[in-house]
């Protein structure tokens, strides 16, 4: 937890603001101790809707209507990012021991078809002169979604209101627990596609030979490697860095 960013650590373990600690401790008195209600993170595959090099950001979808891993969906008009407002920092992969790489400027709720869920807006600010320690962590994962290694999304969110399908849902929503209808955003964070490592790599390989010199590319070994280690050693996340920049630098704006 670094404090120019987050004063102490709040409820569910989440570094935040002292204001919003205790915004969230009050709040947290009217929500049931059931287990439908814990806190959860969820990750959205979906990801990366829009690229903005020119501005150092992108647009995400951070949520989407659909079941999620346990079988609940999450109403995106009952999203509440109140306390989320209060600090609006992104993080990677939730991994506060390392410095933001973002600030998300905006989310709504978006329909386009048939899909609905969030979208996110994730500002990836420039190295400040000022800056003596090491790789900017913005720089970092900016490459790393300009070159289709971060497309992920994750947030950290607490259930209100829920509620079984009715009858009438039911057929359409068969694998359906919950229907999530209010819903406090905690955190989110750019994430590594929730995905097995090694597929992923190879699908963002080959998508990357196709604008690329193959032999300028890290093997998908190489890369998922250097992934797994990524939050475990600062080093190794400088490392990954270089790897990437040198290895992807030919690969266009995606």
């Amino acid at each position: 937890m670094l404090k120019p960013y987050f004063e102490t650590e709040g409820p569910f373990g989440v570094p935040m603001k002292d204001a919003q600690a205790k915004l969230l401790e009050e709040r947290l008195k009217s929500v049931p101790r059931e287990e439908a209600f814990a806190f959860r993170r969820l990750s959205q595959a979906r990801g990366l809707a829009e690229w903005q090099p020119e501005g150092r950001s992108d647009v995400s979808w951070i949520t989407e209507e659909s079941p999620d891993r346990v079988g609940d969906v999450v109403l995106a008009r009952g999203m509440d990012d109140t306390h989320f407002q209060l600090n609006p920092l992104v993080t990677l992969n939730h991994n506060y021991e390392q410095p933001p790489v973002g600030r998300s400027l905006w989310r709504k709720r978006v329909q386009e078809g048939s899909l609905v869920g969030v979208k996110a807006k994730t500002f990836y600010p420039s190295r400040p002169a000022t800056w003596v320690d090491g790789p900017w962590p913005p720089d970092a994962a900016f490459d790393l979604v300009q070159a289709g290694l971060l497309l992920g999304k994750s947030i950290g969110f607490l259930p209100l209101k829920l509620r079984e399908p009715t009858a009438a849902e039911r057929p359409t929503m068969k694998s359906v627990r919950y229907i999530i209808e209010s819903w406090l955003l905690v955190e989110y964070a750019c994430c590594f596609l929730p995905m097995q490592p090694n597929a992923v790599v190879e699908e963002i390989l080959k998508g990357a030979r196709v604008r690329a010199n193959p032999a300028a590319l890290p093997t998908s070994e190489q890369v998922a490697r250097a992934v797994s280690v990524w939050f475990a050693n600062p080093a190794a996340a400088a490392n990954f860095e270089n790897m990437v920049q040198r290895a992807l630098t030919r690969v266009k704006t995606m």
